[in-house]
């Protein structure tokens, strides 16, 4: 389990390596809420997320079909998404 400290030097490190683009908007492809993990989509990349990565006041909001933004990090099978907020 990460660490709060290298989540955020993840977070850190793709907002600045993401050549000033910031968050990303997506939409939730799918999301088990028993397991807690989902599918964001964007146009046609497909990235991964887990619940803890969504802010505390954003978890009841993740659901199929919601408006998210997010950044990307270096997840251990590729990018993935992290500081996901519902909007």
């Amino acid at each position: 389990m990460m660490s709060i400290f290298t989540r955020l030097g993840q977070a850190l490190r793709s907002c600045f390596s993401s050549g000033g683009k910031g968050k990303q908007k997506g939409v939730i492809k799918f999301f088990d809420r028993k397991k807690r993990f989902g599918f964001i989509i964007t146009g046609d990349q497909e990235y991964f997320f887990h619940a803890s990565a969504a802010r505390p006041e954003d978890i009841k909001g993740l659901r199929d079909g919601a408006h998210v933004r997010f950044i990307l990090v270096d997840g251990k099978k590729g990018p993935q998404a992290d500081s996901i907020e519902v909007i």
